[in-house]
């Protein structure tokens, strides 16, 4: 009889488990499909962009600095993330081809342009959304494509590298690639 109870027990909380978390994919499908495509994937060909929400208080402007404010600072992430991924380029050619590499090549002189060309990046979009039941005002800034070539050229002539044109051209690719995006969810991932 007691095993019979335990057996029972057992079910019930496994068939709870899956209801629940049933219940929690549900909520987040939910969310995610209401939420627009570029505050979910920013995105500007060419350039760099990043959407960020600050929740409505009814003050537009305050509520739109603070978004801005916000995504701009995922911006600087963003440029760092893809700066890291365009030294670690650098080096494994270095190193492959003249021995060992020390050092960040670019990473060093990225900082101090980022926050520089950060000033050129613009608010693209705006909107007032709810998410998950709260008004929040969101917006997308971008650092066109002008700009993020512009911010690419000065992190290589600050780092003075000499690079030749394929080289160059190869970093470039790198510096805006996916694989940059890619490791930047990573790290987001890991923080939350």
């Amino acid at each position: 009889m007691r095993r019979k109870t335990i057996i029972m027990l057992v079910a019930c909380a496994a068939i709870a488990l899956i209801l629940i978390g049933c219940a929690g994919k549900s909520d987040w499908d939910e969310t995610r499909s209401d939420m627009p495509d570029w505050i979910l994937n920013p995105n500007i060909e060419g350039g760099i962009a990043a959407s960020e929400c600050a929740r409505w208080s009814g003050d537009f402007s305050m509520d739109k600095a603070e978004a801005t404010a916000l995504a701009r600072a995922t911006l600087a992430k963003q440029i760092d993330v893809q700066v890291q991924a365009m030294d670690k380029t650098y080096k494994r050619k270095v190193g492959t081809e003249k021995g060992q590499s020390t050092g960040s090549v670019f990473e060093s002189v990225s900082k101090q342009l980022t926050q520089k060309h950060l000033k050129g990046a613009h608010v693209k979009r705006v909107d007032k959304i709810s998410i998950d039941g709260e008004k929040q005002l969101c917006v997308m800034c971008v650092l066109d494509p002008q700009a993020t070539e512009k911010l690419f050229q000065d992190i290589v002539e600050q780092s003075e590298t000499k690079l030749d044109p394929r080289e160059e051209r190869v970093l470039y690719e790198e510096f805006r690639s996916e694989k940059a995006q890619e490791e930047l969810d990573k790290e987001l991932e890991e923080m939350d």
